[in-house]
């Protein structure tokens, strides 16, 4: 086998990473199925209300970002690991009159 391939078989670095790589995807499935629960609230809230919840509408673009720092991870365009290694991401205020 090629030298290189062999140290990095070795190498902890690459298999910790693998290891945050699976834990990652568990926490993007789940914040993917929070983002449809989120969904269906905005949905029953809209009927009730006439309008989407603003803090709602704030924590999903959080989780949204959220989900993007996982991708980013997962597909090495960061070396940064998501929440809780790095701080949860803020939604941005969004003002639902526009």
């Amino acid at each position: 086998m090629d030298e290189n391939i062999v140290d990095n078989l070795k190498s902890e670095s690459r298999w910790f990473r693998l290891v945050f790589m699976v834990l990652f995807g568990i926490a993007a499935y789940l914040a993917g199925f929070l983002v449809m629960l989120i969904a269906l609230i905005q949905a029953v809230h809209g009927f009730v209300v006439g309008e989407p919840n603003q803090r709602l509408l704030n924590f999903s673009d959080s989780v949204n970002q959220y989900i993007f720092q996982i991708a980013s991870f997962l597909t090495f365009n960061s070396d940064v690991k998501p929440y809780p290694f790095s701080d949860w991401p803020q939604g941005s205020p969004t003002d639902i009159d526009e």
